[in-house]
């Protein structure tokens, strides 16, 4: 039995034994740390039906391959290739997701859309989420993840994109990457096979249109009016957002149901602008009631306080965003910021932390760092805190507007996910 031939059983697909359930499929993946072939006996233990390998094993019910990973990479994307008759790609330092789920919300009126799961956007990832849920739709939105040098590159080999969309130019993994030349040079990579199409770019990094290649059609959207399609204001009122997009000369007025960020309606002007290029058709109606991604600016309404869940991972840019979006959201009410560390900074790091804060300190009455290990003691007039249980006291006894926002590994998206100040 082949790969796609388990798919077609509906067979689940896990690449962690410790998710088997019964009769699913565990896919034995070979790691720079750990090797999911040691983790075989306790994948049948748990009720494994096959398991993907590519070491000679004694057991049953084997699929035995040269190389796991490209393997489950070259059977997944020969079916999406084969099948779907637009392939879509999303790259970019912030905004992948609120993307992907905007395009696939307004394009599922009209076709069938399938997209990757959640935040699965890594070499891994991808195929895992065509493998437990494509069905051979219309339309596959597929969401790719930068984290180390030519990781677009090596996907770009395998799914062949009509349309590739950049969000956004920021400093996210400039640690491993050293600056926003080489980000924007690697965020390219994503359109290197791509032989004809479309790609929609955030136009606001300029250098970004050099790495391109000439024979593909370019909309670029943004702030800036050298634009094709340009966000020029946006307002709140009550729990509804007001926004003026200038789209391809034309103006467009929208009243969105919900908050949405500055970086949020980005996103929404570049998959608008993406379905009038290509002809389909537009219900504000639809529009207006788009539902957000969870842990992106997120409205969270206690009996002291009001919440702005902003805590899915953090960099420069992205704060930023969001504070413009908290000058926006108008209360006479006290402004609290709980941030962490903005991490994979590398060098940059004090910088990039001391920018961070002055312009927060613009906007906020108090600011609290979560910073368990004393590194960040030359940030000058903020309070430190030094563990979660300190953030649950401070949401359940504060008073006031309370934006969250930091990396994911120092715990506050966990937190919150968990609802966990509850």
């Amino acid at each position: 039995m082949n790969l796609i031939e388990l798919k077609n059983k509906k067979y689940f697909f896990q690449t962690n034994s410790k998710d088997i359930k019964k009769d699913d499929v565990f896919i034995a993946l070979k790691g720079e740390k750990n090797d999911g072939h040691n983790y075989l006996n306790d994948a049948f233990q748990r009720g494994a039906s096959f398991a993907v390998v590519e070491k000679d094993i004694p057991f049953k019910n084997i699929l035995k391959v040269d190389n796991v990973l490209i393997h489950i990479l070259k059977e997944t994307s020969k079916l999406v290739n084969n099948n779907s008759k637009l392939k879509i790609g999303i790259t970019g330092s912030t905004g992948k997701t609120t993307t992907k789920e905007c395009l696939h919300q307004i394009l599922s009126n009209t076709l069938s859309i399938f997209s990757t799961h959640e935040n699965y956007n890594t070499e891994i990832g991808i195929p895992l989420s065509i493998l437990n849920y494509y069905n051979n739709e219309d339309v596959a939105i597929l969401e790719m993840g930068l984290q180390k040098k030519d990781d677009l590159k090596f996907l770009s080999n395998f799914y062949d994109l009509d349309v590739a969309f950049i969000t956004n130019i920021g400093t996210s993994h400039i640690e491993f990457l050293e600056s926003k030349e080489n980000i924007a040079y690697q965020k390219s990579l994503i359109t290197k096979n791509m032989k004809k199409g479309l790609v929609v770019l955030n136009g606001d990094y300029e250098k970004l249109l050099d790495f391109i290649p000439k024979n593909l059609n370019i909309i670029k959207f943004g702030k800036k009016d050298s634009n094709d399609s340009v966000l020029k204001d946006f307002e709140y009122s009550e729990n509804k957002t007001k926004v003026l997009y200038k789209i391809f000369g034309k103006d467009v007025f929208l009243t969105l149901n919900n908050i949405w960020s500055e970086g949020q309606l980005i996103d929404l002007l570049a998959v608008i602008s993406f379905c009038i290029f290509i002809q389909i058709p537009i219900d504000p109606y639809f529009i207006s009631n788009i539902e957000l991604p969870s842990s992106r600016f997120e409205i969270i309404k206690t009996d002291n306080c009001t919440i702005i869940n902003d805590s899915y991972n953090a960099s420069f840019e992205s704060f930023k965003s969001g504070f413009e979006s908290i000058k926006k959201y108008t209360s006479k009410d006290k402004k609290i910021l709980i941030m962490s560390e903005i991490k994979e900074s590398g060098e940059y790091s004090k910088e990039i932390h001391i920018k961070t804060i002055k312009l927060a300190q613009n906007i906020f009455n108090e600011i609290y760092f979560l910073d368990p290990e004393n590194k960040f003691n030359y940030l000058n007039n903020i309070n430190f805190i030094k563990n979660i249980e300190e953030v649950k006291e401070l949401i359940n006894n504060t008073k006031g507007i309370i934006y969250i926002k930091g990396s994911n590994s120092t715990g506050l998206y966990k937190f919150m996910k968990e609802r966990s100040y509850l």
